[in-house]
């Protein structure tokens, strides 16, 4: 229920991700890449075509100011696209304005144009750390993508190329998800600590909540359980599957973590509802 291609920060493309699942055994698979909607591209259309089912979703990236930390929501089987394209298309820009500074600094340490980074750009448009590093990669200053030379380079507080994005607020895009009329679920409460962010997105409208999660700790899934048991959530799962685009501490084989078949049929259920 969370995986994202190279239509965000994946190293593989849909329709790779799609064989792999189907190769897998997988029953179901939701492609949920950063602020790009899957249904842009049909992936359930692609999926139908392959032989797999395929939800379509979204990873909106947002900012709790309140508290200081990002936090971000999937959203599935969007029945009202229009709703959320300008959400999605300002999220996208202040990505790219951020990137493209980063790169100009980039450009000034390493021989690397902005020509060269766009040949790793997806038919999305989306560039980011990912494919700045790619470029390097390619280029020999680096084997690995979140080695020493991306901690050296984009390290939040210490990087000496880092710039920082223009967020949107969670609950701003909380009313924007919605009007989408599709299902709205928080994703991995650990990462970020955007647990603290749980109860005002609960109370915001959210329909349910990730809970297996490479990243969620023990005492965070009591919690959740907790709030969803309260507030008659759904829960979720899912790898978060990002290929070798990766960090260590995410770096799991697709299908690592899953939702059950209970936990889809109630997706399901949800969804007709919403229709």
């Amino acid at each position: 229920m969370h995986c994202h291609t190279t239509r965000s920060d994946g190293s593989d493309s849909p329709e790779y991700v799609i064989r792999l699942a189907r190769q897998m055994g997988l029953s179901a698979l939701a492609i949920t890449d950063h602020d790009y909607y899957a249904a842009d591209y049909d992936a359930e259309g692609l999926g139908r075509s392959l032989g797999m089912r395929v939800i379509n979703g979204v990873e909106c990236s947002t900012f709790d100011f309140s508290r200081g930390h990002k936090v971000h929501i999937l959203c599935y089987n969007i029945k009202h696209p229009d709703a959320v394209e300008g959400l999605l298309a300002r999220i996208t820009r202040n990505r790219t304005e951020a990137a493209l500074a980063m790169l100009k600094k980039v450009s000034k340490l390493y021989p690397i144009t902005e020509e060269m980074v766009m040949e790793g750009v997806s038919e999305s448009g989306f560039i980011g750390k990912q494919q700045i590093i790619l470029a390097l990669m390619k280029a020999g200053y680096t084997n690995e993508m979140y080695g020493e030379l991306y901690h050296k380079l984009f390290n939040r507080r210490t990087g000496s190329c880092a710039m920082p994005v223009n967020q949107v607020d969670s609950l701003e895009a909380m009313s924007y998800l919605r009007e989408s009329g599709g299902v709205i679920v928080m994703a991995h409460p650990s990462v970020y600590n955007s647990i603290t962010t749980m109860g005002d997105l609960i109370r915001a409208g959210i329909h349910g909540i990730e809970l297996y999660h490479p990243r969620n700790t023990a005492e965070h899934m009591a919690i959740i359980r907790e709030a969803a048991a309260g507030s008659g959530l759904l829960l979720t799962g899912g790898t978060d599957f990002h290929g070798y685009f990766s960090e260590e501490v995410q770096r799991r084989p697709l299908g690592s973590f899953t939702a059950t078949d209970e936990m889809l049929a109630r997706f399901d259920e949800l969804s007709d509802k919403l229709r």
